[in-house]
Protein backbone atom coordinates (compact mmCIF):
# COMPACT_ATOMS: atom_id res chain seq x y z
CA UNK A 1 0.00 0.00 0.00
CA UNK A 2 1.38 3.18 -0.76
CA UNK A 3 0.19 6.19 1.18
CA UNK A 4 1.76 8.91 0.74
CA UNK A 5 -0.24 12.06 0.26
CA UNK A 6 -1.42 12.56 -3.91
CA UNK A 7 -0.69 8.03 -4.55
CA UNK A 8 -3.75 6.48 -5.40
CA UNK A 9 -3.66 2.73 -4.08
CA UNK A 10 -1.67 -0.30 -5.78
CA UNK A 11 -2.70 -3.17 -6.87
CA UNK A 12 -2.48 -4.87 -3.64
CA UNK A 13 -5.01 -2.62 -2.16
CA UNK A 14 -6.87 -2.96 -5.04
CA UNK A 15 -7.01 -6.86 -4.63
CA UNK A 16 -7.99 -6.58 -0.83
CA UNK A 17 -10.76 -4.24 -1.72
CA UNK A 18 -12.29 -6.21 -4.17
CA UNK A 19 -12.01 -8.96 -2.06
CA UNK A 20 -13.44 -7.49 1.15
CA UNK A 21 -16.54 -6.29 -1.14
CA UNK A 22 -17.40 -9.49 -2.19
CA UNK A 23 -17.19 -10.62 1.11
CA UNK A 24 -19.69 -7.65 2.37
CA UNK A 25 -23.33 -7.63 2.71
CA UNK A 26 -24.67 -6.39 -1.03
CA UNK A 27 -26.43 -3.40 0.16
CA UNK A 28 -23.59 -1.84 2.30
CA UNK A 29 -21.05 -3.12 -0.31
CA UNK A 30 -23.32 -0.66 -2.75
CA UNK A 31 -23.22 2.02 -0.29
CA UNK A 32 -19.06 1.81 -0.03
CA UNK A 33 -18.96 1.92 -3.84
CA UNK A 34 -20.85 4.65 -3.74
CA UNK A 35 -18.14 6.48 -2.48
CA UNK A 36 -15.62 5.51 -5.11
CA UNK A 37 -14.69 8.28 -7.02
CA UNK A 38 -17.28 10.37 -5.19
CA UNK A 39 -15.01 10.41 -2.05
CA UNK A 40 -12.09 11.34 -3.55
CA UNK A 41 -10.94 14.48 -3.19
CA UNK A 42 -12.93 15.27 0.21
CA UNK A 43 -10.40 16.85 2.32
CA UNK A 44 -11.78 15.85 5.38
CA UNK A 45 -10.76 12.05 4.92
CA UNK A 46 -7.05 12.97 5.59
CA UNK A 47 -7.58 14.86 8.96
CA UNK A 48 -7.13 13.60 12.12
CA UNK A 49 -9.47 15.54 13.43
CA UNK A 50 -12.79 14.28 12.58
CA UNK A 51 -11.41 10.24 13.06
CA UNK A 52 -12.31 9.01 16.24
CA UNK A 53 -9.40 8.53 18.26
CA UNK A 54 -8.92 4.95 17.79
CA UNK A 55 -8.53 4.68 14.29
CA UNK A 56 -5.36 3.00 13.70
CA UNK A 57 -2.95 4.94 11.28
CA UNK A 58 -2.47 2.35 8.42
CA UNK A 59 -6.22 2.77 8.10
CA UNK A 60 -6.13 6.77 7.90
CA UNK A 61 -3.37 6.04 5.23
CA UNK A 62 -5.51 3.78 3.15
CA UNK A 63 -8.19 6.46 3.45
CA UNK A 64 -6.12 9.17 2.05
CA UNK A 65 -5.19 6.68 -1.00
CA UNK A 66 -8.33 6.15 -2.02
CA UNK A 67 -9.01 9.82 -2.64
CA UNK A 68 -6.73 9.66 -5.56
CA UNK A 69 -7.29 7.30 -8.92
CA UNK A 70 -5.57 4.25 -9.23
CA UNK A 71 -2.21 4.54 -11.36
CA UNK A 72 -0.53 1.45 -10.42
CA UNK A 73 -0.35 -0.58 -14.18
CA UNK A 74 -0.64 -3.75 -12.51
CA UNK A 75 -3.87 -3.46 -10.67
CA UNK A 76 -5.89 -2.57 -13.85
CA UNK A 77 -6.03 -6.19 -15.17
CA UNK A 78 -7.07 -7.06 -11.27
CA UNK A 79 -9.89 -4.37 -12.12
CA UNK A 80 -10.73 -5.61 -16.08
CA UNK A 81 -11.18 -9.54 -14.26
CA UNK A 82 -13.46 -8.37 -12.38
CA UNK A 83 -15.80 -6.84 -14.47
CA UNK A 84 -17.24 -10.53 -14.74
CA UNK A 85 -17.24 -10.97 -11.25
CA UNK A 86 -20.51 -12.82 -9.78
CA UNK A 87 -21.26 -9.92 -7.29
CA UNK A 88 -22.86 -6.93 -8.86
CA UNK A 89 -21.38 -4.53 -6.43
CA UNK A 90 -18.27 -5.90 -7.57
CA UNK A 91 -18.46 -5.35 -11.06
CA UNK A 92 -19.74 -1.64 -10.41
CA UNK A 93 -16.37 -0.92 -8.33
CA UNK A 94 -14.28 -2.34 -10.93
CA UNK A 95 -15.89 -0.26 -13.25
CA UNK A 96 -16.02 3.13 -11.27
CA UNK A 97 -12.39 2.57 -10.65
CA UNK A 98 -11.08 1.81 -14.02
CA UNK A 99 -13.05 5.03 -15.34
CA UNK A 100 -11.36 7.09 -12.87
CA UNK A 101 -8.06 6.11 -13.40
CA UNK A 102 -7.20 8.43 -16.26
CA UNK A 103 -5.31 5.87 -17.56
CA UNK A 104 -4.94 4.66 -21.12
CA UNK A 105 -4.13 0.64 -20.64
CA UNK A 106 -7.84 1.37 -18.11
CA UNK A 107 -9.74 3.06 -21.16
CA UNK A 108 -8.46 -0.14 -23.60
CA UNK A 109 -9.57 -2.33 -20.90
CA UNK A 110 -12.78 -1.00 -20.66
CA UNK A 111 -13.41 -1.16 -24.59
CA UNK A 112 -11.90 -4.46 -24.33
CA UNK A 113 -14.53 -5.34 -22.24
CA UNK A 114 -17.54 -3.67 -23.51
CA UNK A 115 -16.84 -6.57 -26.37
CA UNK A 116 -16.80 -9.08 -24.53
CA UNK A 117 -18.60 -12.80 -24.72
CA UNK A 118 -20.13 -12.46 -21.16
CA UNK A 119 -23.14 -9.36 -20.98
CA UNK A 120 -22.44 -8.88 -17.27
CA UNK A 121 -18.75 -7.68 -18.63
CA UNK A 122 -20.01 -5.70 -21.64
CA UNK A 123 -22.88 -3.88 -19.12
CA UNK A 124 -20.07 -3.03 -16.09
CA UNK A 125 -17.15 -1.93 -19.34
CA UNK A 126 -19.97 0.74 -20.41
CA UNK A 127 -20.73 2.02 -17.02
CA UNK A 128 -16.48 2.54 -16.50
CA UNK A 129 -16.27 4.42 -20.18
CA UNK A 130 -19.43 6.53 -19.51
CA UNK A 131 -17.45 7.54 -15.92
CA UNK A 132 -14.79 7.99 -17.63
CA UNK A 133 -15.75 9.66 -20.81
CA UNK A 134 -12.83 9.04 -22.82
CA UNK A 135 -13.44 10.64 -26.41
CA UNK A 136 -12.69 6.77 -27.50
CA UNK A 137 -15.54 5.43 -25.98
CA UNK A 138 -17.72 7.27 -27.55
CA UNK A 139 -18.31 5.25 -31.26
CA UNK A 140 -17.69 1.80 -29.47
CA UNK A 141 -20.77 2.84 -26.82
CA UNK A 142 -23.13 4.02 -30.17
CA UNK A 143 -22.48 0.69 -31.28
CA UNK A 144 -23.41 -1.25 -27.93
CA UNK A 145 -26.50 0.42 -28.28
CA UNK A 146 -27.66 -2.50 -30.92
CA UNK A 147 -26.16 -4.78 -28.47
CA UNK A 148 -28.41 -8.38 -28.04
CA UNK A 149 -28.82 -7.69 -24.39
CA UNK A 150 -31.09 -4.92 -23.18
CA UNK A 151 -29.28 -4.14 -19.90
CA UNK A 152 -25.77 -3.34 -22.15
CA UNK A 153 -28.28 -1.24 -23.73
CA UNK A 154 -29.17 0.30 -21.01
CA UNK A 155 -26.18 1.19 -19.54
CA UNK A 156 -24.37 2.51 -23.04
CA UNK A 157 -27.65 4.96 -23.38
CA UNK A 158 -26.51 6.43 -20.49
CA UNK A 159 -22.52 5.82 -20.74
CA UNK A 160 -23.41 8.24 -23.75
CA UNK A 161 -25.51 10.87 -21.63
CA UNK A 162 -22.51 11.49 -19.39
CA UNK A 163 -20.76 12.29 -22.61
CA UNK A 164 -23.06 14.97 -23.49
CA UNK A 165 -22.58 14.95 -27.41
CA UNK A 166 -25.52 16.29 -29.53
CA UNK A 167 -24.13 13.89 -32.41
CA UNK A 168 -25.87 10.65 -29.51
CA UNK A 169 -29.39 12.51 -30.06
CA UNK A 170 -30.70 10.48 -33.14
CA UNK A 171 -29.79 6.91 -32.43
CA UNK A 172 -30.74 7.43 -28.75
CA UNK A 173 -33.88 8.72 -30.07
CA UNK A 174 -34.84 5.43 -31.19
CA UNK A 175 -34.42 3.93 -28.32
CA UNK A 176 -37.22 5.72 -26.63
CA UNK A 177 -39.49 2.90 -28.39
CA UNK A 178 -37.67 0.16 -27.16
CA UNK A 179 -40.71 -2.34 -24.96
CA UNK A 180 -38.20 -2.13 -22.05
CA UNK A 181 -39.05 0.44 -19.49
CA UNK A 182 -34.99 0.61 -18.08
CA UNK A 183 -33.75 1.31 -21.87
CA UNK A 184 -36.71 4.06 -22.41
CA UNK A 185 -35.40 5.55 -19.19
CA UNK A 186 -32.38 5.81 -19.89
CA UNK A 187 -32.32 6.43 -23.17
CA UNK A 188 -34.47 9.62 -21.59
CA UNK A 189 -32.06 10.62 -19.29
CA UNK A 190 -29.14 10.51 -21.66
CA UNK A 191 -30.76 13.38 -23.84
CA UNK A 192 -31.87 15.34 -21.01
CA UNK A 193 -28.29 15.22 -20.05
CA UNK A 194 -27.01 16.16 -23.09
CA UNK A 195 -29.80 19.32 -23.19
CA UNK A 196 -30.39 19.56 -26.80
CA UNK A 197 -33.80 20.82 -27.89
CA UNK A 198 -34.23 18.32 -30.74
CA UNK A 199 -35.25 15.65 -28.31
CA UNK A 200 -37.47 17.78 -27.04
CA UNK A 201 -40.69 16.65 -29.26
CA UNK A 202 -39.86 12.99 -29.24
CA UNK A 203 -39.63 12.71 -25.46
CA UNK A 204 -43.32 14.15 -25.35
CA UNK A 205 -44.96 11.12 -25.61
CA UNK A 206 -43.15 9.45 -22.83
CA UNK A 207 -45.19 11.72 -20.64
CA UNK A 208 -47.97 9.14 -21.39
CA UNK A 209 -45.80 6.16 -20.75
CA UNK A 210 -47.34 3.28 -19.25
CA UNK A 211 -44.20 3.28 -16.97
CA UNK A 212 -44.00 6.00 -13.98
CA UNK A 213 -39.91 5.54 -14.09
CA UNK A 214 -40.53 6.37 -17.87
CA UNK A 215 -42.43 9.35 -17.27
CA UNK A 216 -40.26 10.83 -14.69
CA UNK A 217 -37.31 10.40 -16.34
CA UNK A 218 -39.32 11.85 -19.73
CA UNK A 219 -39.78 15.26 -17.42
CA UNK A 220 -36.72 15.62 -16.06
CA UNK A 221 -35.04 15.64 -19.47
CA UNK A 222 -37.56 18.00 -20.51
CA UNK A 223 -36.37 20.26 -17.50
CA UNK A 224 -32.91 19.96 -18.12
CA UNK A 225 -33.74 21.11 -21.95
CA UNK A 226 -35.67 23.89 -20.81
CA UNK A 227 -37.63 24.17 -24.06
CA UNK A 228 -40.82 26.04 -23.87
CA UNK A 229 -42.50 24.33 -26.52
CA UNK A 230 -42.53 21.12 -23.32
CA UNK A 231 -44.86 23.75 -21.47
CA UNK A 232 -48.07 22.73 -22.06
CA UNK A 233 -47.71 19.17 -22.07
CA UNK A 234 -46.29 19.30 -18.83
CA UNK A 235 -48.59 21.56 -17.17
CA UNK A 236 -51.49 18.53 -18.82
CA UNK A 237 -48.79 16.22 -16.30
CA UNK A 238 -49.05 18.08 -13.37
CA UNK A 239 -52.29 15.70 -13.04
CA UNK A 240 -50.16 12.59 -13.22
CA UNK A 241 -51.41 9.59 -10.91
CA UNK A 242 -47.82 9.08 -9.69
CA UNK A 243 -46.50 11.64 -7.17
CA UNK A 244 -42.70 11.29 -7.72
CA UNK A 245 -43.49 12.20 -11.53
CA UNK A 246 -45.84 15.13 -10.24
CA UNK A 247 -43.15 16.76 -8.50
CA UNK A 248 -40.75 15.70 -10.94
CA UNK A 249 -43.03 17.93 -13.73
CA UNK A 250 -43.32 20.88 -10.97
CA UNK A 251 -39.45 20.79 -10.85
CA UNK A 252 -39.11 20.68 -14.69
CA UNK A 253 -42.04 24.04 -15.07
CA UNK A 254 -39.67 25.92 -12.84
CA UNK A 255 -36.68 24.84 -15.33
CA UNK A 256 -38.76 26.14 -18.04
CA UNK A 257 -39.46 29.22 -16.62
CA UNK A 258 -42.35 29.66 -19.02
CA UNK A 259 -45.30 31.95 -17.57
CA UNK A 260 -47.76 30.36 -18.94
CA UNK A 261 -47.06 28.01 -16.22
CA UNK A 262 -47.54 30.78 -13.57
CA UNK A 263 -51.39 30.05 -12.73
CA UNK A 264 -51.14 25.97 -13.06
CA UNK A 265 -48.59 26.10 -10.73
CA UNK A 266 -50.57 28.38 -7.98
CA UNK A 267 -53.23 25.71 -8.09
CA UNK A 268 -50.26 23.08 -7.44
CA UNK A 269 -49.80 25.87 -4.27
CA UNK A 270 -52.51 23.63 -2.60
CA UNK A 271 -51.52 20.19 -3.50
CA UNK A 272 -52.06 17.59 -0.42
CA UNK A 273 -48.31 16.84 -0.06
CA UNK A 274 -45.61 19.47 1.25
CA UNK A 275 -42.90 18.27 -1.17
CA UNK A 276 -45.23 19.24 -3.98
CA UNK A 277 -46.39 22.28 -2.94
CA UNK A 278 -42.71 23.79 -1.59
CA UNK A 279 -41.27 22.74 -5.18
CA UNK A 280 -43.94 24.26 -7.00
CA UNK A 281 -42.99 28.00 -4.93
CA UNK A 282 -39.56 27.59 -5.94
CA UNK A 283 -40.88 26.84 -9.35
CA UNK A 284 -42.96 30.31 -9.16
CA UNK A 285 -40.00 31.62 -7.44
CA UNK A 286 -37.81 30.62 -10.93
CA UNK A 287 -40.81 32.21 -12.95
CA UNK A 288 -40.68 35.44 -11.62
CA UNK A 289 -44.53 36.27 -12.98
CA UNK A 290 -46.50 38.72 -10.07
CA UNK A 291 -49.74 37.20 -10.94
CA UNK A 292 -48.65 34.26 -8.43
CA UNK A 293 -47.93 36.74 -5.30
CA UNK A 294 -51.47 36.77 -4.06
CA UNK A 295 -51.04 32.41 -3.99
CA UNK A 296 -47.51 32.81 -2.67
CA UNK A 297 -48.43 35.15 -0.09
CA UNK A 298 -51.08 32.37 0.61
CA UNK A 299 -48.39 29.77 1.31
CA UNK A 300 -46.70 32.15 3.88
CA UNK A 301 -49.00 30.52 6.18
CA UNK A 302 -48.99 26.74 5.39
CA UNK A 303 -48.71 24.31 8.02
CA UNK A 304 -45.11 22.99 6.60
CA UNK A 305 -42.32 25.38 7.65
CA UNK A 306 -40.60 24.23 4.11
CA UNK A 307 -43.29 25.45 2.04
CA UNK A 308 -43.16 28.73 4.13
CA UNK A 309 -39.56 29.42 3.69
CA UNK A 310 -39.84 28.63 0.23
CA UNK A 311 -43.12 30.98 -0.99
CA UNK A 312 -40.85 34.04 1.17
CA UNK A 313 -37.48 33.44 -1.13
CA UNK A 314 -40.36 33.47 -4.51
CA UNK A 315 -41.69 36.88 -3.17
CA UNK A 316 -37.79 38.08 -2.53
CA UNK A 317 -37.35 36.77 -6.42
CA UNK A 318 -40.35 38.12 -7.50
CA UNK A 319 -40.05 41.66 -6.17
CA UNK A 320 -43.38 42.95 -6.01
CA UNK A 321 -44.37 45.04 -3.34
CA UNK A 322 -48.09 43.73 -3.37
CA UNK A 323 -46.13 40.64 -0.96
CA UNK A 324 -44.69 43.38 1.45
CA UNK A 325 -48.18 42.89 4.17
CA UNK A 326 -48.01 39.00 3.50
CA UNK A 327 -44.21 39.20 4.19
CA UNK A 328 -44.08 41.60 7.23
CA UNK A 329 -46.81 38.84 9.25
CA UNK A 330 -43.99 36.36 8.45
CA UNK A 331 -41.43 38.09 9.88
CA UNK A 332 -43.04 37.15 13.41
CA UNK A 333 -43.33 33.15 12.04
CA UNK A 334 -41.62 30.92 15.00
CA UNK A 335 -39.33 29.47 12.05
CA UNK A 336 -36.26 31.11 12.05
CA UNK A 337 -35.23 30.59 8.57
CA UNK A 338 -39.08 31.59 7.67
CA UNK A 339 -38.12 34.74 9.41
CA UNK A 340 -35.05 35.14 7.36
CA UNK A 341 -36.63 34.48 4.13
CA UNK A 342 -39.38 36.79 4.89
CA UNK A 343 -36.81 39.67 5.89
CA UNK A 344 -34.82 39.49 2.95
CA UNK A 345 -37.89 39.44 1.13
CA UNK A 346 -38.87 42.10 1.97
CA UNK A 347 -35.35 44.10 1.51
CA UNK A 348 -35.73 42.92 -2.14
CA UNK A 349 -39.09 44.48 -3.13
CA UNK A 350 -39.33 47.00 -5.56
CA UNK A 351 -40.67 50.58 -4.81
CA UNK A 352 -41.07 49.58 -1.53
CA UNK A 353 -40.36 53.24 0.52
CA UNK A 354 -42.46 52.55 3.73
CA UNK A 355 -40.92 49.74 5.85
CA UNK A 356 -43.12 47.50 7.89
CA UNK A 357 -43.29 47.66 11.67
CA UNK A 358 -42.90 44.40 12.11
CA UNK A 359 -39.62 44.51 10.06
CA UNK A 360 -38.11 47.66 12.32
CA UNK A 361 -39.22 45.40 15.45
CA UNK A 362 -37.17 42.74 13.94
CA UNK A 363 -34.19 44.53 15.27
CA UNK A 364 -35.03 43.20 18.24
CA UNK A 365 -35.36 39.51 17.57
CA UNK A 366 -33.77 36.76 19.70
CA UNK A 367 -31.81 35.67 16.77
CA UNK A 368 -28.73 37.98 15.81
CA UNK A 369 -29.18 36.45 12.24
CA UNK A 370 -32.62 38.01 12.13
CA UNK A 371 -31.47 41.23 14.11
CA UNK A 372 -28.58 41.45 11.05
CA UNK A 373 -30.44 40.50 8.03
CA UNK A 374 -33.42 43.25 9.15
CA UNK A 375 -31.01 45.57 9.57
CA UNK A 376 -29.98 45.21 5.97
CA UNK A 377 -33.32 45.22 4.33
CA UNK A 378 -34.15 48.36 6.31
CA UNK A 379 -30.87 50.20 4.77
CA UNK A 380 -31.94 48.75 1.16
CA UNK A 381 -36.02 49.97 1.83
CA UNK A 382 -34.27 53.47 3.07
CA UNK A 383 -37.24 54.33 5.19
CA UNK A 384 -36.42 57.42 7.26
CA UNK A 385 -39.30 55.59 9.76
CA UNK A 386 -36.14 53.11 10.54
CA UNK A 387 -33.59 55.75 11.28
CA UNK A 388 -33.88 55.90 15.26
CA UNK A 389 -33.87 51.99 15.93
CA UNK A 390 -31.23 51.76 13.35
CA UNK A 391 -29.55 54.35 15.55
CA UNK A 392 -29.96 52.63 18.34
CA UNK A 393 -27.87 49.55 17.50
CA UNK A 394 -24.79 51.92 17.18
CA UNK A 395 -24.58 51.15 20.96
CA UNK A 396 -24.89 47.67 20.36
CA UNK A 397 -22.80 45.34 21.81
CA UNK A 398 -22.53 43.70 18.82
CA UNK A 399 -19.87 45.07 16.52
CA UNK A 400 -21.25 42.79 13.63
CA UNK A 401 -24.70 44.84 14.18
CA UNK A 402 -22.59 48.14 14.60
CA UNK A 403 -21.12 47.88 11.53
CA UNK A 404 -24.21 46.94 9.67
CA UNK A 405 -26.27 49.23 11.10
CA UNK A 406 -23.85 52.17 10.18
CA UNK A 407 -23.96 50.19 6.23
CA UNK A 408 -28.09 50.64 6.46
CA UNK A 409 -27.83 54.43 7.84
CA UNK A 410 -25.97 55.51 5.20
CA UNK A 411 -28.47 54.70 2.69
CA UNK A 412 -31.09 56.47 3.92
CA UNK A 413 -31.38 59.88 2.74
CA UNK A 414 -32.78 61.68 6.04
CA UNK A 415 -31.22 64.57 8.09
CA UNK A 416 -31.44 62.69 11.14
CA UNK A 417 -29.47 59.88 10.03
CA UNK A 418 -26.16 62.53 10.52
CA UNK A 419 -26.38 62.39 14.57
CA UNK A 420 -25.88 58.72 14.66
CA UNK A 421 -22.92 59.09 12.41
CA UNK A 422 -21.57 61.25 14.34
CA UNK A 423 -21.60 59.13 17.19
CA UNK A 424 -20.68 56.53 15.25
CA UNK A 425 -17.75 58.47 14.92
CA UNK A 426 -16.27 57.70 18.27
CA UNK A 427 -16.90 53.36 18.16
CA UNK A 428 -14.15 51.52 19.11
CA UNK A 429 -13.96 49.65 15.81
CA UNK A 430 -12.07 51.47 13.17
CA UNK A 431 -14.60 49.82 10.45
CA UNK A 432 -17.23 51.01 11.91
CA UNK A 433 -15.34 54.70 12.41
CA UNK A 434 -13.79 54.20 8.71
CA UNK A 435 -17.79 53.55 7.49
CA UNK A 436 -19.43 56.15 9.33
CA UNK A 437 -16.35 58.77 8.39
CA UNK A 438 -17.30 57.92 4.67
CA UNK A 439 -21.14 58.07 4.77
CA UNK A 440 -20.88 61.66 6.39
CA UNK A 441 -18.62 62.73 3.85
CA UNK A 442 -20.84 61.59 1.39
CA UNK A 443 -24.23 63.70 2.75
Amino acid sequence: MTGSRGTGPDSAAVSALLASLAGTDPAVCEMAVDMLGNGWGWHGAGSPANSLHDQGAAVRSQRIAWQYPVTDPKAIPLLAASLGRPEPCVRRASARLLGHTESRAAVRALLDGLRHSDARVREAAALGLGIGEDSTGYDPLVQALADRDPEVVRMSAWALGEYEDPRAVPVLVKLLSRPEAGIRAAAAGALGDIEDPAATRPLLPLLNDRDPIVRSSAVGALGNIEDSTATAALIEALDDKDREVRLEVVMALGSIEDSRATMPLVAVLRDSDPEIREAAANALGSIEDRRAVSGLVRALEDQSTAVRRAAADALGSIEDPDAADGLARAVSDGDREVRLAAIQALGSLDDLNRAPTALIGALKDRDHEVQLKAVESLGNIGDPAAVAALGGLIRSESVELRRAAVEALSNIEDGSVAQHLVAAMKDKDPQVRRRAAEALGDR
